[in-house]
């Protein structure tokens, strides 16, 4: 085989080569990228967390004075009527702290279903981390196998020119 031949054979190898490496590079780039965004879109969800959870407490807050302020009108108009020590009363605070019950059960259910939702985003964001470890790993496996391939597909290339630069050295 012709030097020129050789050169340009393993030019092309050299290329492949190169190609491939870079190929592993930009996948293992990538991978960090998509475990930022992920670690990112966590830190988000965290935030969202620490809101609705802040918004809850203020609504629970909210429901234990609009009690308080009902108790307090109530009583005040029993008492202007002479009726505060009557069954009247007893049972119209009664009711307005089932009420303010009731309420504080579905603030607390809807900050329980807010905490699942976010659990699950959570579980979300892991998992695209893991994806992108995965993808890096695919890539760069993809990489070294088009190098095998290369590597196979050229090896008659190769012994060639170990035969040629073998006999220009007067070795084998």
């Amino acid at each position: 085989m012709d030097p020129l031949t050789i050169g340009l054979q393993v030019a092309g190898l050299g290329m492949q080569l190169f190609g491939a490496k870079g190929a592993s590079d930009a996948a293992r780039q990538a991978s960090v990228i998509n475990k930022g965004i992920a670690g990112d879109e966590q830190s988000i969800n965290e935030q969202k967390r620490m809101q609705m959870e802040m918004t809850a407490r203020r609504m629970q807050m909210e429901n234990l004075r609009n009690a308080q302020r009902q108790r307090a009108q109530a009583t005040a108009a029993a008492t202007n009527q002479g009726a505060n020590f009557g069954s009247g009363l007893q049972g119209g605070l009664g009711q307005i702290s089932a009420d303010a019950n009731t309420n504080a059960a579905g603030i607390q259910g809807n900050l329980g279903i807010g905490e699942n939702i976010f659990g699950i985003n959570q579980d979300i964001s892991g998992k695209k981390m893991q994806l992108a470890d995965v993808q890096s790993h695919q890539a760069t496996s993809s990489a070294e196998m088009s190098l095998g391939g290369s590597l196979v597909t050229n090896a008659g290339t190769i012994g060639n020119i170990g035969k040629y630069f073998g006999g220009k050295l007067g070795i084998g």
